[in-house]
């Protein structure tokens, strides 16, 4: 295995990365996008590190990278909103590593799995999509989320009524607290849902954008939740409610797999192994 680091520009700011490979690399590349917060190239629990080691090892060249204003790349940081110019140098970088590649494919999770869906089908380098706990948050669906897998499960916990009976618990608190998630639930998040002529449908909402950019990639696309993490459920119950995302999981070129015990950033080592694996049959399965 290989790995060396390279500095490489962004329209005029430089982005760190780590290229990994092997003596003999296959002709399809994975781009390790990383998503927001305080994340960089390396990963929670070097989540990145081992998974570009474990392509590597199995013969597939990978970069992962920073993109600008996060870990040690230069420039402003924009979000998960606009990393089209960051996607694109990095994609750049690995195919003028190596000339032979015919395509790459994007892994993304959380922030970093809707930024890459904004841009995959833009770039005909591109040739699949791995979203893992894809973001789609807005209040309203963070509202109907905890209404749905927190407070109907605490309904039916036992602790709950022992606590209730026991007089450990505050009833007016606990009802002050519902009934504002319920308020925020019955909001309608749909005035920025209106049509846009926009290429890269910047002017919809987020959960829109999302589904509109998805509905344009044509190449294979894996869809990887967390049966333990509220922005994965969040995605989840979007994509049953829409009529778009129910067609769009019914393409052949569509997989979507919940890992029922996982949380959200896949921190056991069976879960890890469990992606990276999905992640390397995605490769295989490109022609």
């Amino acid at each position: 295995m290989i790995e060396h680091a390279r500095v490489f520009d962004c329209e005029g700011s430089p982005l760190v990365g780590i290229i990994h490979s092997s003596d003999t690399p296959a002709d399809i590349g994975v781009i390790i996008v990383v998503a927001g917060g305080p994340q960089y190239r390396v990963g929670v629990s070097r989540q990145f590190v081992n998974m570009g080691r474990y392509l590597a090892s199995n013969h597939i060249p990978c970069l992962r990278f920073d993109h600008r204003g996060v870990g040690d790349s230069g420039g402003q940081n924009r979000g998960f909103i606009d990393m089209h110019a960051d996607i694109r140098s990095a994609i750049d970088l690995l195919t003028d590593a190596f000339p032979h590649l015919r395509g790459v494919v994007l892994w993304g999770e959380c922030e970093s799995a809707s930024g890459c869906a904004f841009y995959g089908y833009q770039d005909e380098r591109v040739k699949a999509l791995f979203l893992a706990n894809p973001w789609i948050r807005t209040d309203e669906g963070q509202a109907k989320t905890y209404i749905k897998h927190y407070y109907l499960q605490r309904l039916l916990s036992k602790s709950l009524w022992r606590k209730v009976f026991s007089g450990q618990f505050n009833v007016i608190k606990s009802m002050s607290g519902f009934f504002s998630v319920a308020a925020q639930a019955r909001k309608s998040s749909d005035k920025s849902q209106s049509q846009t002529n926009s290429q890269d449908f910047s002017g919809l909402s987020l959960p829109l954008r999302l589904t509109r950019s998805t509905e344009q990639f044509c190449g294979p696309i894996q869809i990887l939740t967390s049966g333990k993490d509220f922005i994965a459920q969040e995605f989840n119950d979007y994509a049953a409610s829409s009529s778009i995302w129910q067609k769009i999981l019914a393409r052949d070129n569509v997989s979507n797999h919940m890992l029922a015990d996982a949380d959200h950033s896949f921190s056991r080592k069976e879960w890890r192994q469990q992606m990276f694996e999905s992640l390397l049959k995605l490769v295989k399965k490109i022609k």
